[in-house]
């Protein structure tokens, strides 16, 4: 049986895509518990759609942000089942 080299079957993410989920949970952070303080303006698209959901959707922000989380915490002990 042929045996592979970690780094054959083993990479690591993107850096781009570790900032890139970084800074959206971090946003999605501030707009679920700091609503008041997010400069909607400023951001464009993107603050206009966040301030409708704060403003007429909020459970469902609120929820999803949890879901998000449990999905992030579930799939980090999943890979670290697997890995082993």
């Amino acid at each position: 049986m042929a045996t592979l080299s970690s780094g054959a079957y083993f990479r690591r993410s993107s850096f781009v895509w570790i900032l890139i989920i970084t800074l959206s949970m971090g946003y999605f952070t501030w707009t679920v518990f700091w609503p008041q303080d997010v400069p909607y303006e400023r951001l464009g698209p993107v603050g206009a759609f966040s301030k409708y959901m704060v403003e007429h959707h909020y459970t469902l922000i609120y929820r999803g942000w949890w879901v998000a989380w449990a999905i992030h915490i579930a799939e980090a002990l999943y890979s670290l089942k697997v890995c082993r």
